[in-house]
């Protein structure tokens, strides 16, 4: 059964790629950045997972980022600064 899923999940990928104008570089890429940009924000604790569909509408893209952390990091901003 664990095989005919990973078959299934194979051919499902491989269908969207050959709908999305877009290469395995691109999704690298962009791994890449979000996992130099993401723990600013975040104590990570799992992998960033990237995927992108064509939109139910048909018209763009949906785009998905998945990722678990443990912690937010906190620090200021100039807007948290109380203005008198």
């Amino acid at each position: 059964m664990k095989q005919d899923r990973d078959i299934s999940k194979r051919m499902r990928d491989m269908l969207t790629r050959d709908s999305i104008p877009i290469r395995e570089g691109f999704v690298t890429a962009m791994k890449s950045d979000l996992e130099k940009l993401l723990p600013a924000y975040f104590e990570l604790s799992s992998p960033i997972s990237v995927c992108i569909d064509r939109a139910q509408d048909g018209d763009g893209y949906s785009v998905c980022v998945t990722f678990s952390a443990s912690d937010i990091n906190r620090f200021d901003t100039t807007l948290d600064i109380k203005r008198f």
